[in-house]
């Protein structure tokens, strides 16, 4: 979150920010509630992911709001359907309606309101993590998508480069990493043991840090 807060407004094309010569229109990050606002329409959640807090944007599913499922027909057939929409319906309800100290992820793009950066979301959800599996993969995910990606020098597609679109790098980046595909999983399986063994359900990966044990298998490995 602070390259997000940090990045370079483009002055030319509203929504496009830069970092490193790269253009940024969406985002996709993983982070703590740490601030709820509920509005008819949407929700504002402040979003902590240890190095930064931003506001997001989360707008209701208008089906769950409208939809109303009495006064329809009552044929053993629509009985079914109705029952299915209704457990859909509370899924979702769930699945988007956070709490503070839930863990959340959010995807969509970066706008800028009342001089503060917030994404405007096009997807977020509740992240069910209760042995940490998903911060562990992003805390290690993000150093080699940086390294991989976003501190390298901007290559224009059209100048014989093929073009590396955000949900590939985002989604598929430990496909294209080779033999960084073991050190990542070893690292994972020893800090989900950590927090396993120490009975954490949250962390910030600061904390992680000041783990003797913990950095000194991130220097080995990566």
């Amino acid at each position: 979150l602070k390259e997000i807060v940090t990045l370079t407004k483009n002055a030319l094309c509203l929504g496009i920010f830069f970092y490193n010569g790269h253009p940024v229109r969406q985002v996709d990050v993983v982070g703590i509630v740490v601030q709820t606002k509920e509005r008819d329409a949407f929700y504002n959640y402040g979003v902590d992911d240890s190095t930064g807090v931003i506001n997001c944007v989360c707008w209701k599913n208008p089906m769950v709001a409208e939809t109303s499922l009495s006064g329809r027909p009552s044929t053993p057939s629509s009985l079914t359907v109705l029952e299915q929409m209704k457990k859909l319906q509370e899924m979702v309800s769930q699945k988007t309606k956070l709490e503070i100290g839930d863990i959340v992820r959010v995807r969509g793009h970066i706008r800028i309101y009342r001089q503060q950066r917030e994404i405007q979301a096009s997807c977020f959800y509740k992240v069910d993590d209760p042995v940490c599996d998903v911060q562990i993969s992003r805390m290690l995910e993000l150093p080699c998508l940086y390294r991989e990606v976003y501190d390298k020098s901007f290559q224009d597609p059209e100048e014989g480069q093929r073009p590396l679109l955000y949900s590939k790098a985002s989604w598929g980046l430990e496909q294209g990493l080779g033999g960084q595909n073991f050190s990542i999983n070893m690292l994972h399986e020893k800090v989900k043991g950590f927090l396993l063994e120490n009975k954490i359900q949250t962390f910030y990966q600061q904390e992680l840090e000041t783990i003797d044990t913990l950095v000194s298998l991130t220097g080995v490995h990566l």
